[in-house]
């Protein structure tokens, strides 16, 4: 599975091309650490996943995933957030995200969400 990271903390993205390079199957074609590089990296790439912070610093990945859903374009998207709470995993699930998952407990789950998880 192919798969663009979107996460503006250095650490935690370096975090995630570790655990993907370390899965059989899976391929990081593209890293983003904002709203703007996301929108551009994820269109040139075309990935069939997408690993997305919802803290960036030109904006929500909300926007991201928005935009995304609003292109019609079919992909598992799995919502990393350190601010987990039920509004944000409704809005993010109500948007097609497979999983709204608590970015410093679950790194090692984001694999498994993308899937066995099927988009909206």
């Amino acid at each position: 599975m192919k798969v663009f990271i979107v996460e503006d903390a250095d650490q935690t993205r370096r975090e995630l091309v570790e655990l993907f390079a370390t899965l059989k199957g899976f391929e990081v074609v593209g890293q983003a650490g904002s709203v703007r590089e996301a929108l551009s990296g994820i269109e040139a790439t075309m990935p069939e996943g997408v690993t997305l912070d919802i803290s960036l610093p030109d904006g929500s990945g909300v926007e991201v995933l928005k935009h995304i859903r609003g292109l019609g374009w079919k992909l598992s998207v799995v919502v990393l957030t350190g601010n987990l709470y039920e509004a944000l995993r409704v809005k993010c699930q109500q948007l097609g995200a497979v999983a709204v998952l608590d970015k410093f407990n679950g790194l090692n789950r984001c694999a498994e969400a993308l899937l066995t998880m099927n988009p909206v």
